[in-house]
């Protein structure tokens, strides 16, 4: 059947040289690969159209029983102007599509995730400042849409980065921070991506908090154990 959606492309892959596989987030059905044709020749300034984050309406031939759909037709919604055009904007991207690429991996519904997902996209095209801080915010406000944010209690004195919650002993292994360290991490989940102009925070301090995010998206999901785009992003974002 014909399926009009909307996608956020995580990736995509050259399968020929007019077709490529591009690999996306969709609104109706999770988690989809779909085949797109039509990129011979002068064809090819189109994959564009196709970067990381971009927010797609689409059409597609969509079959339960298989593994990559057929896209027949597509356009921006909407286009990713500054986005692309902004060297650490782009780079986030780069790095969101990363993360969700691989903490999501249903190939099911979940209005939740994709509006979220959706929503801080656009909200990056508006942003002018506090850019250093979005990746930050975006993956802990992530992992409370995803099931997993951490339980703080008040009390306890550390936060247990295996187990994901805080304790208030010492653990015996060294994947821990103070529970203070987290509940600065925490902040970014309810702090809106607009106030994050008004963030204050050194740039040591910024990278060693998401430094703790990773290790800690780490111990829940064993795919962001390494994450490849970290180190461009920190490169571009070195002087923030």
């Amino acid at each position: 059947m014909l399926c009009t959606d909307r996608i956020i492309v995580l990736s995509h892959t050259r399968f020929s040289d007019s077709s490529i596989i591009v690999r996306a987030l969709s609104r109706q059905h999770g988690r989809v690969s779909l085949m797109v044709y039509g990129f011979g020749g002068k064809s090819r300034s189109k994959l564009g159209a196709f970067h990381p984050m971009a927010l797609l309406d689409v059409v597609y031939s969509y079959k339960p029983d298989r593994d990559i759909q057929k896209l027949t037709e597509y356009r921006p919604a909407p286009n990713l102007v500054s986005c692309t055009a902004d060297l650490r904007k782009s780079t986030l991207l780069m790095f969101m599509a990363e993360v969700v690429g691989k903490s999501i991996r249903e190939e099911a519904e979940d209005d939740a995730q994709f509006e979220f997902i959706d929503a801080s996209v656009q909200i990056l095209e508006q942003m002018q400042a506090g850019l250093q801080f979005f990746h930050l915010a975006f993956m802990v406000k992530l992992s409370r849409i995803i099931g997993f944010f951490p339980n703080i209690d008040a009390s306890h004195p550390f936060f247990d980065l295996e187990q994901g919650h805080s304790i208030a002993v010492r653990p015996v292994h060294r994947h821990f921070v103070a529970a203070d360290v987290f509940r600065r991490i925490v902040f970014f989940a309810d702090c809106p991506y607009e106030n994050l102009r008004d963030v204050q925070m050194p740039r040591q301090e910024r990278d060693s908090l998401l430094e703790t995010v990773l290790q800690w998206y780490g111990f829940r999901i064993p795919t962001m154990k390494e994450v490849n785009s970290y180190e461009i992003l920190h490169e571009v974002f070195a002087d923030n």
